[in-house]
């Protein structure tokens, strides 16, 4: 039997980074092999980001060796990566929405002829097919989901023949259905010569589709591995330098009074007749699958987006009008899903940012020494890392930037708190401690109403479970009659359980 040599596709050797004289990248390797998915894995902050954008041409490395086939080359942009058969496929997608698909798969890549819209339409058709995109290539790219946008991205790298493509938290903001989805197609690129590179911060992800991990810590290499000789404990351990402490179980609670009561909510296609409670010390989850309209009903409680009727109460007083300046007066915080662009101020001060809250409600001065003295212990106790609030937040790992913006509402003293999706794009260290903040603040009387998709995550912190579908509520679990399966059927109306006696329909 003859052994085929196994062709290097990508490698990068000693490679260092450092901006404003802060070492990011330090001495890192990294090795991707034809056919393979490499998962890359670190905490947030750890370099992979850093790394992915040296591997495409966007940071040029202080110092080290990359190379392509074996032979070293020097890549000044994202331009020179793609001549050599590099392609990435950033966590939020960089497509033109009003163009079409076939335009966007096509974008750079037109050649020198001039084609017609429907040669360029004949001519994307098999780059579709490839990543089973059955859609019509004249369809604007704004009309299609999340999940048919990222396939738009890998029929694009498919069409510029990458023999190289970089993932970049792929499965953020896609359905289970869909995250299978995606997986067929990286099994048959890589089953065609293709290298994949992928980043995700599930384990689950990481089992089904990588072949060996490499794992990053404080911009240090810290190892390769095969994925098939390591245990998700082992990986935590690399990824953070020590045994991480476990997520922890749920923590049992003795609810208090209602604080949050809303009635019959509605929004004229959206979502229809919400209603819910939650009391003081209690954590409710909005469960479902992506679409059924929870992070909708969040903002409407919060007053971000209007309401065609329904009855919103807090501490049993009503809010005729509600808006976001009127909820944040009256103890509610809101912690939008994304928080790049709805949680943070980027550009300001780590110090600002914790403080935005307790400004606007004069419980605290503007003085920077006044601030310091509020921010420091309230960063020493979140675990915010580098504990400098005279930094710019957009400088913090994901994680991180969650943890200021939940002190953030600690400090301003707010009795109810809707946090859409708390963990989201966050490693699985600063997860743990999240995890632990919100037991925190449930501990502390608050009522936390929260959306998430992970459902490990909602049984570890919910005291109940509201589980949404096509805009209404289709159930309520309590803590002990939930599990995953229940969650599901509830989530997708499937029949296996619609006689489960344990489950209450709404």
């Amino acid at each position: 039997m003859t052994v085929l040599p196994v062709t290097e596709l990508l490698s990068a050797q000693h490679i260092n980074k450092s901006f404003s004289g802060v070492h990011v990248l330090k001495d890192v390797q990294f090795l991707l092999r034809a056919g393979e998915v490499h998962a890359l894995l670190g905490e947030n902050g750890a370099g992979k980001s850093t790394l992915l954008k040296t591997l495409f041409g966007i940071y040029i490395p202080d110092s080290g060796i990359l190379a392509v086939g074996g032979q070293p080359v020097t890549m000044h942009s994202p331009k020179d990566a793609q001549t050599h058969g590099i392609a990435m496929i950033h966590q939020e997608l960089a497509l033109i929405p009003e163009l079409s698909v076939a335009q966007n798969v096509l974008l750079g890549n037109e050649g020198r002829e001039v084609l017609n819209y429907a040669q360029m339409e004949a001519r994307v058709r098999p780059f579709l097919a490839q990543v089973g995109l059955n859609i019509a290539p004249n369809t604007p790219v704004k009309r299609l989901t999340i999940a048919q946008q990222q396939m738009v991205e890998i029929a694009r790298a498919v069409a510029r023949q990458a023999r190289i493509i970089i993932m970049d938290e792929p499965t953020s903001s896609l359905t289970t259905h869909e995250i299978e989805q995606l997986y067929v197609v990286v099994r048959e690129l890589t089953a065609s010569g293709v290298g994949i590179i992928y980043v995700s911060h599930h384990f689950d992800e990481i089992e089904a589709l990588a072949d060996r991990v490499t794992v990053l810590r404080d911009g240090n290499y810290i190892g390769t591995v095969d994925q098939k000789d390591v245990t998700q404990d082992q990986l935590v351990t690399m990824m953070v330098g020590r045994e991480l402490a476990a997520q922890g179980t749920f923590v049992e609670r003795t609810p208090g009074a209602v604080r949050l009561d809303v009635r019959g909510l509605n929004r004229n296609g959206v979502f229809e007749d919400i209603s819910l409670q939650v009391h003081a010390g209690e954590v409710v989850t909005l469960a479902g699958l992506i679409g059924a309209g929870r992070t909708e009903v969040l903002r409407a409680i919060y007053g971000a987006d209007p309401i065609t009727s329904g009855q919103i109460e807090l501490d049993g007083q009503p809010v005729p009008r509600p808006s976001p300046a009127v909820m944040m007066l009256r103890g509610v915080g809101f912690i939008a899903e994304d928080r790049r662009q709805q949680g943070i101020v980027p550009d300001a001060k780590v110090s600002v940012n914790m403080m935005l809250t307790s400004w606007a409600k004069g419980l605290v001065s503007v003085r920077e020494a006044d601030m310091r003295r509020s921010v420091e212990p309230q960063m020493q106790a979140l675990g915010i890392r580098p504990a400098n609030p005279n930094q710019t937040i957009r400088r913090l790992s994901g994680g991180n930037q969650q943890k200021v913006i939940l002190g953030r509402w600690l400090a301003a003293g707010c009795g109810v708190l809707l946090i859409d999706e708390p963990t989201r794009g966050i490693d699985v260290a600063s997860k743990a401690d999240i995890y632990t903040l919100v037991d925190e603040l449930a501990r502390q009387g608050v009522a936390v109403l929260m959306v998430s998709s992970e459902l490990p995550e909602v049984l570890r912190l919910s005291d109940r479970i509201l589980v949404m579908r096509e805009g209404r509520l289709a159930g309520e679990l309590s803590r002990a009659q939930a599990s995953e399966e229940r969650i599901l059927a509830l989530a997708t109306g499937a029949q296996t359980h619609a006689k489960d006696s344990n489950v209450h329909a709404v």
